[in-house]
């Protein structure tokens, strides 16, 4: 708990409204679970909020994960990190069907720095944004920022909006992943994450000058494919 802050609960509306105040380019969320709102201890002023909820990726949709969708501050110093610690604290005391929250993603524009993340215990979610590039005889790695999406399908229409900036993924894991428990329950969200890339593999790029080879990968290490949302084991090599 911070000493400097203030942070409770709040209503959806009213996470939104300083969302719009604080930072104009972002769409106010339809439907979270938590939001949360930040003051100045010594002067009652509000300085930020955040936003809970589901993800809007099916395969981290698993009832084990949820999205940090907004937050927002007025640039007051360590508030952001904050938030993102009071936010986690109340994924820790919501279940999904039954299941203790295991995870939070969240996005960040690619000009962003990522600080007050790592400064709250999140990390890059580097093999999702790895590239490879062939150099002499050897494969080097490129984080490349992935360029926004529409996640509109016909189970779960989406607002089609304008891609905008490329984005960086990031992952915190919380204290029931770390379990044996836990672990036979991520094991589980694989197997349904799986089931939904068969169909559709994802695959890496290898770029060799003018020519570029994919490598596909399968979901057939469920636990990698849950954890870091891509599978691992090559199936194809195709030019």
């Amino acid at each position: 708990m911070s000493k400097r802050f203030s942070i409770v609960a709040t209503d959806l509306k009213t996470a939104n409204e300083i969302v719009a105040r604080f930072h104009r380019h972002s769409d106010p969320v339809g439907v979270a679970m938590r939001q949360v709102i930040a003051t100045n201890r010594t002067t009652g002023d509000i300085i930020g909020t955040g936003i809970l909820g589901r993800p809007v990726s099916l395969i981290l949709d698993d009832g084990l994960t949820l999205e940090v969708s907004r937050t927002a501050t007025d640039g007051t110093e360590h508030a952001c990190s904050a938030i993102l610690g009071a936010l986690a604290r109340e994924a820790q005391r919501l279940t999904l069907s039954g299941n203790h929250v295991h995870r939070l993603t969240t996005y960040t524009r690619a000009s962003e720095s990522g600080a007050s993340l790592r400064a709250a215990g999140w990390r890059l979610d580097v093999k999702h944004h790895s590239r490879f590039v062939l150099n002499g005889l050897a494969v080097e790695r490129k984080i490349v920022p992935i360029q926004p999406k529409s996640w509109s399908n016909p189970s779960r229409p989406r607002p089609i909006r304008a891609p905008g900036e490329p984005r960086l993924r990031w992952i915190k894991l919380l204290p029931p992943a770390l379990t044996e428990e836990g672990a036979f329950a991520m094991g589980e969200a694989a197997a349904s994450a799986g089931a939904l890339i068969d169909s559709n593999p994802f695959s890496y790029p290898i770029d060799h000058g003018n020519r570029r080879t994919t490598v596909v990968f399968e979901g057939d290490n469920l636990w990698e494919l849950w954890r870091e949302g891509y599978g691992v084991g090559p199936r194809q090599i195709s030019a």
